[in-house]
């Protein structure tokens, strides 16, 4: 199960397109970002990001979990 500030990191990483811009959005370092990425992907079993790619593109997994992040986000603010 995902936890909020999983989804608000998905779409962090989806909006700024680096993993550097986004930990400096969401107040976290870079190596905890990237460590949040690897527990989502494993409590998911799927990759989320195409890593190759700058910037970072999202699979299509990783743009189904960010359409619920878009839906869900709204209503917790």
């Amino acid at each position: 199960m995902l936890e909020i500030k999983h989804l608000k990191t998905i779409a962090a990483i989806a909006d700024q397109g680096s993993l550097v811009m986004a930990a400096e959005k969401l107040f976290l370092t870079q190596s905890a970002l990237s460590h949040q990425i690897k527990e989502i992907e494993s409590r998911l079993g799927v990759r989320l990001f195409i890593r190759k790619s700058r910037p970072l593109r999202l699979t299509a997994a990783g743009e189904r979990i960010l359409e619920t992040a878009r839906s869900v986000l709204p209503l917790m603010t």
